[in-house]
């Protein structure tokens, strides 16, 4: 059995994305998606990782996209499973590190909390029923709080999804959801997507009286416990690329790990004369591919803004 994020049914789930194309020789599919105003199309790694076989034929599935009339291909690798970086950087045009998830490995030792976390989990505990739940049971009462994320967080593109993705979560095998309830009501949830003794965090989203309850982290000491057949759970990073030691959401997410893993970013070009126009006035904006960036002007004006 493939891993969930490599499935057909994962891959159309990401329609507000683009469009599904298998790639065998990665073992998985990418998304085909519209370049505006252009009338071409370039690639992406489905949301919010990519899964490589460690034996994946990198050169093969960059020659297949490329005789699909791609421009260009982009993706984030699930830190849990892929080639060697050496053959990444060997394969791709670009590689280096995104971000750092962190991760809680069983082989170091059971969870082992720090005293800030002892007390928001032990005081979440006193507040709500933390249980593992069937997503299809509960999707209209975590629909309703992912939509308050979006709310809360003017979320747009990617992380916008629609309620089609949620169902389509509820019925993938691999997902296991955790809530916690006040009052038999659903005030946080945290969907974690298993395979092969791995477990890789997904989605996660609280009701204002969640927060308030300190309901998420009841919630993440359950899944730690539950999640006793995965040697590796991985609870993400922080907000946006990068690593920022001020992020108080890498903060919460390392207090249930011991161990951090880096996240890489590959890409490639696989027209180079079609990207080099589309990129002009783009150069050097620290995206990839370039044409996806803001122009000099726009940024220009954003630093004037």
């Amino acid at each position: 059995m493939n891993h969930p994020y490599a499935s057909t049914t994962y891959a159309e789930a990401l329609g507000h994305m683009g469009h599904t194309l298998a790639v065998p020789e990665w073992g998985g599919h990418i998304l085909t998606r519209a370049i505006e105003d252009s009338g071409a199309r370039d690639a992406v790694g489905p949301y919010p990782l990519t899964v490589l076989p460690p034996d994946a034929d990198l050169v093969g599935g960059l020659e297949r996209l490329k005789a699909a009339g791609l421009l260009s291909v982009v993706a984030v690798l699930d830190p849990l499973q892929h080639p060697p970086i050496e053959a990444i950087k060997c394969a791709f045009d670009l590689a280096r590190p995104f971000k750092t998830h962190h991760i809680h490995d069983r082989s170091l030792g059971p969870p082992a909390y720090a005293k800030h976390h002892r007390y928001e989990v032990r005081r979440a505990q006193t507040r709500v029923e933390a249980r593992e739940i069937d997503l299809a049971d509960h999707l209209p009462d975590w629909i309703g709080l992912y939509d308050l994320l979006i709310s809360r967080h003017q979320l747009t593109g990617v992380h916008a999804f629609p309620t089609s993705h949620h169902r389509a979560l509820a019925e993938l095998p691999g997902v296991r959801a955790f809530g916690a309830f006040i009052d038999d009501h659903l005030v946080s949830a945290h969907l974690f997507v298993t395979h092969a003794g791995q477990a890789t965090s997904h989605l996660a989203a609280s009701s204002a009286e969640g927060y308030a309850a300190g309901a998420a982290y009841a919630v993440n000491d359950l899944a730690l416990e539950r999640l006793d057949d995965c040697e590796l759970i991985n609870f993400g990073g922080g907000a946006g690329a990068g690593d920022d030691p001020n992020d108080g959401l890498s903060r919460f997410k390392a207090g249930f790990a011991n161990t951090r893993r880096t996240v890489w970013l590959c890409g490639a070009i696989l027209d180079p004369d079609a990207c080099r126009t589309l990129s002009a006035g783009r150069e050097d904006n620290g995206f990839f591919p370039a044409y996806r960036g803001p122009t000099q002007e726009e940024r220009s004006d954003a630093d004037q803004g």
